[in-house]
């Protein structure tokens, strides 16, 4: 866009679609997965509803995977400010609500603090993530706690089978989950990342799986990609379709009678 279409778009709703993710290790998934299916998303709802499309933010935190080659985090404090800075400029410009599609599960803990902060600027703040709305709503597409599969399934769809990095194994990187059984007993269950439970109770303990994993998941193989890919294409289409659902709803929203009394800084 112009300046002068950008105009034009921002007069005709108050509502935008913020993309972000970040850049890490991800088995033999593309190391872009987490910014490349937030802005494939983003383009499918910004069609399905007119809404504007933001540019992708794709840098993220990652203090967690800083081991691996090829990630690049963004200190949290930092990023924080960042998305502040972006939500103000968007405020100067007649937005009062931005609906962000994450990609990258650890950045919704900033964001939860961003869109507490910009409500001081009469802002409303919603965040969605497709393998979360994936995991509850299609369990035809979800069967399994993880979402490696599926998120390798979605980078193929995106940009092909030849994307996929198979058959060298040691698929570290949001790919070993197999050995907190044997650190952590019987009676302490993982269930991908910081998720633990205990007496079908949940409980958070901050370690990474793939730091202490000391055997390979298993092999992806050649005739797998093209049921990937096409496992891939209708968990965008249903994402796509469940959060353009969502973001007319959130466009309804009166932010000032969601908001209570109070007033926008200058």
């Amino acid at each position: 866009m112009s300046w002068r279409e950008a105009e034009e778009a921002f007069r005709k709703s108050d509502t935008v679609i913020l993309p972000t993710g970040t850049l890490h290790a991800h088995g033999p998934t593309p190391i872009s997965i987490d910014s490349g299916s937030s802005q494939k998303l983003a383009d499918e709802v910004g069609r399905r509803t007119g809404l504007m499309v933001l540019p992708v933010i794709s840098y993220g935190e990652n203090e967690k995977m800083k081991v691996y080659p090829a990630t690049i985090g963004i200190s949290p404090d930092v990023l924080e400010a960042f998305y502040i800075d972006i939500c103000r400029s968007l405020h100067r410009n007649g937005v009062r609500k931005v609906l962000v599609i994450n990609g990258h599960g650890p950045n919704r803990d900033i964001l939860m603090r961003v869109g507490r902060k910009i409500r001081t600027y009469r802002m409303l703040m919603a965040v969605v993530e497709w393998w979360d709305i994936g995991t509850k709503t299609m369990p035809d597409l979800f069967p399994t706690a993880d979402v490696f599969k599926q998120e390798l399934a979605m980078a193929i769809a995106i940009g092909g089978k030849e994307v996929a990095d198979i058959g060298r194994g040691v698929y570290r990187g949001e790919w070993g989950m197999t050995q907190f059984k044997k650190i952590f007993g019987d009676n302490i269950k993982p269930l991908g990342f910081d998720n633990f439970k205990y007496k079908e109770g949940p409980v958070t303990i901050p370690v990474d799986a793939w730091d202490i994993e000391l055997e390979n998941p298993p092999e992806i193989r050649k005739d797998e990609l093209e049921g990937l890919k096409e496992q891939g294409q209708e968990i965008l289409k249903r994402c796509a379709d469940y959060i353009a659902e969502f973001a007319k709803e959130f466009e309804k929203i009166d932010v000032e009678k969601s908001l209570g009394s109070g007033h926008a800084p200058s």
